[in-house]
């Protein structure tokens, strides 16, 4: 039975409600057979999507809702009006259907302080002209139309996720564009892109790569799943994580507007996963900002560890001049396959011709079926670590991995987000869950519901099941972005799900706690108007503090509102509210007792 701090944090009612009045066009996948060009892949790779980006596009203060479509969809806006839900096309982006969409992201390019869109085109069932990116500009009313060519480089990449930030602190928020896959060449990378906002307001809108320049490293970084700009070591710099499949979580430390990376160092090189989402905030308390990861957990039918790693092979095999996928598992004193031989000898037909019976096949080890000398010509990639886990920061950027509890790992998890859910002061998680599309003889990996952590201010976390918490995703969830839907300060939650419809959850804990939650937002200058990359520390009567940062993507796909969430449990009292600023400014601001939405202005002092 649920524990009894289980019982009292979510009373009698569950803690959040589905959102019921919702008009929306669902996510609907055109069908595309992933295996008619590599029919070895271990999973499919035109699910992948959506996305969720939240912000304020017509800008009457309160938040949109825009969901990544599905090749042949338009993608729209839905808008909120006194809690009805309902959705309108983007009619320029019509064009553009054959496009899948993978990440939305809302920020201002064209420095005129509104939020336009920009859009990471990916999957693998598109050409390379629909593989282009997009950006849409606003016209200050939530009207949007397609970028002039030009602004934007013309790379054909199938991409994943994009990412916001004034990392070279010129006042204009550029943007990194994580590469997901190389359609027909999986697990090889494609390129990533540092893209610098070079736009003259009222001339020109440019986006240029600047990736060799200021950070080679990022070019070839592998299969990029998320992307999260953070202050990682405290210097008021923005750094950067990303989320590797076949890879470790990466992470580039900016100097004065140059990244490099600091994996190896960090703690983070030796987990090695197929790493899927991202998300940050202060979890124990000591004032730095510790990192989520979602990983595809220990329900599966893989189980690597260092010892015996996972891997996975491609390079010609035989004599096909065609390259192919091999998959295999480390053993006590050898590699064998992973794949049986059926699928094998139909991909690779020397397989038959080697081995004429199933017992030579099941016998064999991956050097006798392939030969040594070929797999030392392969490309290859191992993962040894599947646990989704919190990385604790100890201030400088370098990081201890402590798994998140079982609840979290019997599914692949996607999007999550570190916030204040219960009011109680302390950082809590949030992360959806599932895959359905493996490939045939692995079968569905769906056993999640989604799962609510609740944190006990130490960086250690309580599961909360779904029947009390309210949250309940047994589809294929994606993306994951908080918002506040009713207004009332207390968090809300929006969720993705390939093939299926958007669900939102609604926060019902201010009628259930003593406990008061309360949303900080920030307001600067055109280029940068919802303070992306600035730093919010709460400090409290108690001692304690709570500490986030405003983003602009993060999760999975995602962007969660500009709107941070903090909590005043009973009896406490907000002693100050600090802002470090993008450019390192710091400034105070007092709190108004009883608040639920706090403005702080940049010249508001």
């Amino acid at each position: 039975s649920p524990p009894e701090k289980e019982k009292k944090e979510s009373g009698t009612e569950p803690m959040f409600a589905p959102v019921k009045s919702i008009q929306s066009a669902p996510h609907e996948e055109t069908f595309f057979n992933d295996f008619a060009q590599q029919p070895l892949l271990p999973n499919k790779l035109s699910h992948l999507g959506p996305g969720i980006a939240v912000g304020d596009t017509d800008g009457d203060g309160v938040d949109e809702i825009v969901l990544g479509s599905a090749r042949s969809e338009p993608i729209g806006i839905h808008h909120n009006r006194d809690g009805l839900i309902s959705w309108k096309e983007i009619s320029a982006s019509s064009v553009h259907n054959s496009s899948e969409d993978m990440s939305p992201l809302l920020f201002d390019a064209d420095l005129d302080g509104d939020a336009d869109l920009f859009v990471v085109s990916g999957g693998v069932e598109s050409g390379p002209e629909e593989l282009r990116d997009r950006l849409y500009l606003n016209d200050g009313n939530g009207s949007y139309a397609h970028v002039p060519d030009g602004a934007l480089p013309d790379l054909m990449i199938s991409g994943s996720v994009a990412s916001a930030a004034d990392f070279d602190r010129d006042g204009d928020l550029d943007v990194f564009v994580g590469g997901r896959l190389r359609p027909g060449k999986y697990p090889t990378g494609p390129k990533s892109t540092l893209l610098v906002n070079e736009t003259v307001k009222g001339e020109k809108v440019l986006f240029t790569d600047r990736t060799k320049q200021l950070c080679p490293e990022i070019e070839n970084c592998g299969m990029v799943t998320s992307a999260l700009w953070s202050d990682a070591n405290g210097d008021g710099w923005i750094d950067l994580l990303l989320s590797i499949e076949w890879g470790p979580v990466r992470i580039f430390i900016n100097n004065e507007g140059k990244l490099k990376e600091t994996t190896q160092d960090s703690g983070l090189k030796e987990y090695s996963g197929w790493w899927n989402g991202l998300a940050g905030r202060d979890l124990d308390g000591d004032g730095d900002i510790d990192y989520v990861a979602t990983n595809f957990g220990l329900n599966t039918k893989y189980h690597p560890s260092k010892k015996k790693p996972s891997r996975i092979y491609y390079g010609t095999f035989g004599e096909s001049s065609t390259p192919s996928i091999v998959e295999a598992k480390v053993a006590e004193d050898c590699i064998l396959p992973v794949r049986g031989k059926s699928c094998s000898q139909n991909a690779m037909p020397f397989v038959r011709e080697k081995f004429n019976t199933y017992h030579k096949f099941a016998s064999a080890t991956l050097t006798d079926i392939y030969t040594q000398t070929a797999l030392q010509q392969s490309e290859s990639f191992e993962v040894n670590y599947l646990k989704s886990v919190v990385f604790i920061n100890d201030g400088k950027a370098n990081f201890k991995a402590v798994p998140l509890p079982e609840l979290s790992q019997i599914a692949p998890g996607f999007g999550v987000i570190a916030t204040e859910v219960n009011g109680d002061g302390k950082a809590d998680i949030y992360l959806a869950q599932n895959f359905y599309h493996p490939q045939r003889e692995t079968g569905r990996m769906a056993g999640g519901m989604s799962v609510l952590l609740l944190g006990d201010g130490s960086g250690s976390f309580n599961e909360i099941w779904p029947n009390r918490s309210g949250l309940t995703v047994p589809e294929d969830a994606r993306g994951l972005a908080s918002c506040d839907l009713n207004d009332d300060g207390w968090v809300d939650f929006a969720v993705g799900v390939n093939d299926g419809k958007m669900k939102l959850f609604e926060n019902k804990m201010s009628s259930n706690s003593e406990n008061k939650s309360f949303m900080i937002r920030l307001s600067d200058g055109p280029g940068n108007p919802t303070g992306v990359g600035a730093r919010v520390r709460v400090e409290l009567s108690d001692g304690s503090t709570q500490t986030d940062e405003v983003r602009a993507g993060g999760g999975y796909l995602s962007q969660s509102s500009s709107g941070l969430f903090f909590g005043l449990s009973a009896g406490n009292e907000i002693k100050n509210i600090k802002v470090r600023w993008p450019d390192g400014e710091e400034t105070d601001h007092q709190y108004s007792s009883g608040n639920h939405k706090v403005i702080i202005t940049r010249t508001a002092q």
